[in-house]
């Protein structure tokens, strides 16, 4: 059930790279504290990989990160098949810090928490 949740948080966030709409999702940050917010030119992150997407924060008027896993709500306000069909147009999660499938890169360095470089 969990995991079935996470897939479409995943694949609403897909759609929102496929179709370059902008979406409003609930983020819980590293101490849990909620916000919402817009987002416009979403995709995966070069840094970070399917994990974590980048886009343009409306809030924050920058680009920001935010890690999937702790993306708790995704709703469609322009563009996107999903707009389409109201009852597709959003995701809701509540369970935190579930584990998602991750695609190793060999060629990606790896650091620690503490940014400590293992690549030598």
């Amino acid at each position: 059930m969990i995991l079935n949740m996470y897939s479409e948080i995943y694949t609403l966030i897909q759609e929102a790279i496929d179709t370059g709409a902008t979406i409003e999702i609930v983020y819980s940050n590293y101490g849990g504290e909620q916000s919402i917010r817009k987002l416009s030119d979403v995709e995966y992150s070069e840094e970070y990989g399917n994990t974590h997407i980048t886009a343009f924060c409306h809030k924050r008027h920058e680009r920001r990160t935010f890690k999937i896993d702790r993306i708790e709500r995704v709703t469609f306000l322009s563009g996107g098949y999903a707009e389409e069909d109201n009852s597709a147009q959003s995701a809701i999660i509540t369970p935190m810090n579930q584990d998602i499938p991750y695609r190793f890169n060999p060629n990606k360095r790896i650091f620690n928490l503490y940014g400590e470089d293992y690549n030598y």
